[in-house]
């Protein structure tokens, strides 16, 4: 494996190259979110049977006191309208974010590899295969889910139990859940690539003796990444509190900040699959 200095170059070195490759994929995800926000404004509006427009321009007010006797009043007397119906947009943003979202998975490791083998893989052609692996990736999201479920039922049952028994199970669920994240990093890029086979078992086959090495470069990656969105965050928020305009400006640059970041951190796993000797297609 390389050195954790050279992960780090090569990962911004690749996406930097492959940006324009990356592209299409990262449209459609940053699509996908504003379409989330639409669907949620839509749904909110039904919900609160129209009121959605005064509750902003209240609330968006400079002058705005929510403990005035006429602000109270009209807050207390707003209706809703629980119908099924009203939360079935909400449903569809959410879809269409996680199917997105494994669209960008398996495009961008796609592109990633193909760099790392000397091969230039086109933004259509990225899309076009990445699109045959998106079932697969759901299928791989529901069983996260539902192990993590599992778990934390697990722990919570114990505790119930006898509280004796969270003496063991907090800390061996914190060590199965570090184990259990370096796994499925590796699973969800063996779903992008890999042949026909169950990927969690081949994640935890890659890292099999290599663990604490594997670990400790998708450690450096998460903290380097994790500390850019902070800084881009904190000097957004700053600048977009004035206005609620700005604060409509500040969010939409830190979502495509963040999914910039979300392409990075996709290219390095990609790089220690790679160095593991993950396979492809």
């Amino acid at each position: 494996m390389r050195r954790p200095g050279q992960l780090l170059a090569d990962t911004f070195s690749i996406s930097g190259r492959r940006w324009r490759s990356c592209a299409a994929a990262g449209l459609i995800y940053l699509s996908a979110q504003v379409a989330l926000v639409v669907l949620l404004l839509i749904a909110g509006d039904d919900i609160l049977m129209g009121e959605l427009g005064e509750i902003w321009d209240r609330i968006s007010d400079p002058n705005f006191d929510p403990e005035a006797p006429e602000q109270s009043a009209y807050f207390e007397s707003l209706e809703l309208d629980l119908s099924p119906v009203n939360f079935v947009p909400i449903l569809l943003g959410i879809g269409a974010v996680w199917v997105a979202s494994n669209l960008l998975q398996a495009a961008v490791t796609r592109v990633a590899l193909s760099d790392l083998r000397s091969r230039t893989l086109t933004a259509s052609d990225a899309l076009r295969q990445a699109l045959r692996r998106v079932p697969r990736l759901l299928g791989l999201d529901l069983q996260v889910v539902a192990i993590v479920l599992v778990a934390a039922i697990v722990v919570v049952v114990g505790g119930f139990v006898t509280p004796l028994l969270l003496i063991p199970l907090v800390p061996a669920f914190l060590v199965g859940a570090v184990y259990f994240f370096v796994v499925m990093s590796l699973a969800f890029a063996f779903a992008s690539v890999g042949p026909a086979a169950p990927s969690l078992r081949y994640g935890a086959r890659l890292v099999r003796g290599r663990f604490w090495g594997t670990f400790g470069r998708m450690l450096l990656v998460f903290v380097v990444l994790s500390a850019v969105t902070l800084a881009v965050g904190l000097v957004f928020t700053l600048a977009g509190s004035s206005t609620p305009t700005l604060q409509l400006v500040s969010q939409l640059v830190q979502t495509v900040v963040g999914t910039a970041i979300t392409v990075v951190g996709i290219v390095a796993v990609a790089i220690i699959y790679h160095d593991l000797g993950g396979e492809s297609d």
